[in-house]
């Protein structure tokens, strides 16, 4: 459904516009400005990896150009200019490594991302995805909180094996459809309409943050912890879930019944019955055998992900043996060409070659160094870890007003987080995985991430209710996570 702008709109749309003409060249500049200025305590191949950083960060921010194509750019200057990580010299001329140039498109949370989309598709295409959802309406949507909370607690449902927030939002938009049908709600009539299609735009955003795999960014920042200390526990899918998943499910209600509250609907039940509901799953029939076999392979991921740290098996490997039964002649659901153009490749250089810098400026302390003489000069060296973590918690969640993506925004400051972490003497992984669990929350404005765009293209709500609800909802989640590091996170180990 297409997006009407409004003509108070083109002046942004036009800088917008000139600063995305120009992202390149900005880019350039600075990156260049970064290297011309001096820089006290760092090596040559620190601050190489420093202005390959600073023009990086304003490529992605302007967009200067695609995602995928920043990496082919990137990944010339990490082999040609800086070399390796070390800054290593043989016979007074540098080493020029293709490990180190293409080490993050080895890295397996890269695969977990293809896999999971393989799982994704499998899912979708053989019909499972829609039918739970229409089973889960059917059983508890006939009152608006129910009708709401279904949506939302599918939304929850598949988030385990949809790494994308924009294929949820798309999975999603039928429902919001069918649902506003059933209770015989217009676009832009109806606050029960409008609180269905904020409720499942919000809930988009806390179904990413509760599962490792829920959305890319989740898996890019995993990976710059690992690249900077290795795996532990603490980078497991079944630790991230034990973490995240239950103050995200109780965020999921308290948005429902605060979306109900703030715009009350018209009606306190169904009329005449859910019918659009109970005629899709009637014209879906009995569960076929590939419904069937798609489940059981969902269950085995689930199940080997969720036990990981007892049983040791890396979560990538586990996706991989789940899609080859996908895959697999006669007892498969899918067959290659089913996933070749549904797989999101430009997502996957992207993360693969922000992978190989956040670990180069790990392994090198580039940007350490300039956090420890930031944090010197501010005095900010004598915050404690636990006030300062809960201060860069809430400065995550409402940061999300100034990014255009989310996986832009996680190539900037994982990085980051990951030498604050190493400048200030914190363990590292405790200190950055509750960060990383806010990476999700793109929940105020519709350009934060392609799943609000797709939302608000239903018509149901505009930007205005989008950022009036999401303001006290993100100051909710910010306190909720703080009530769960001073209680869930302490009694697991985490904080």
């Amino acid at each position: 459904m297409a997006i009407k702008s409004s003509p108070e709109e083109s002046p942004k749309k036009a800088s917008a516009s000139w600063v995305k003409r120009y992202g390149l060249v900005l880019a350039c500049a600075v990156g260049l400005a970064i290297w011309l200025s001096p820089v006290s305590g760092v090596t040559p191949t620190q601050h190489k990896l420093l202005s390959v950083f600073g023009g990086a960060i304003v490529l992605w921010v302007t967009l200067g150009v695609n995602f995928a194509v920043s990496i082919f750019f990137i990944t010339c200057l990490l082999y040609f200019w800086v070399g390796n990580v070390a800054g290593q010299m043989k016979d007074g001329v540098l080493v020029r490594s293709t490990d180190f140039a293409l080490s993050g498109f080895s890295a397996a949370n890269l695969w977990l991302i293809v896999t999971g989309f393989v799982i994704c598709i499998a899912m979708t295409n053989t019909g499972v995805a829609k039918r739970l959802l229409l089973h889960v309406v059917r059983a508890i949507g006939r009152r608006p909180f129910g009708a709401v909370m279904a949506a939302s607690l599918t939304n929850f449902a598949i988030a385990p094996f949809t790494p994308s927030n924009t294929a949820r939002a798309l999975a999603m938009v039928p429902v919001v459809e069918g649902i506003a049908e059933s209770y015989q709600v217009k676009p832009g009539e109806s606050n029960f309409g409008r609180s269905l299609a904020l409720s499942m735009a919000i809930a988009n955003n806390i179904t990413g943050s509760a599962f490792l795999t829920g959305t890319i960014p989740n898996v890019m920042f995993i990976s710059a912890i690992i690249g900077a200390v290795g795996a532990s526990v603490y980078t497991s899918w079944s630790f991230w879930a034990l973490a995240a998943a239950p103050t995200n499910l109780f965020l999921l209600f308290f948005s429902g019944w605060f979306l109900l509250k703030m715009f009350p609907p018209e009606m306190t039940e169904i009329r005449g019955g859910l019918t659009r509901v109970e005629s899709e799953l009637a014209a879906m029939g009995p569960m076929s055998g590939a419904e069937k076999k798609a489940i059981v392979y969902f269950l085995i991921a689930v199940l080997l992900w969720a036990t990981d740290r007892w049983h040791g098996l890396n979560a990538t490997m586990i996706a991989f043996v789940v899609s080859s039964l996908i895959f697999m002649p006669r007892t498969g659901v899918l067959e290659w060409k089913d996933t070749q153009n549904a797989l999101p490749w430009e997502l996957v250089v992207y993360v693969g070659g922000v992978t190989t810098l956040s670990t180069a400026l790990a392994q090198s302390k580039a940007v350490d160094v300039v956090f420890k003489s930031l944090f010197a000069s501010l005095g900010l060296q004598r915050v404690p870890e636990f006030t300062l973590l809960m201060l860069l918690i809430g400065f995550t969640i409402f940061s999300h007003m100034w990014w255009s993506t989310t996986t832009s925004m996680t190539g900037v400051m994982a990085p980051i987080y990951v030498s604050i972490a190493q400048s200030m003497g914190f363990d590292v992984a405790k200190f950055c995985l509750p960060l990383a669990i806010m990476m999700a929350y793109a929940l105020f404005f519709p350009f934060n991430t392609n799943g609000n765009i797709i939302l608000l293209g239903t018509g149901y709500f505009t930007p205005n209710d989008l950022l009036k609800s999401s303001l006290p909802i993100g100051i909710v989640v910010w306190v909720a996570w703080l009530i769960t590091a001073l209680t869930w996170w302490r009694l697991i180990g985490l904080v």
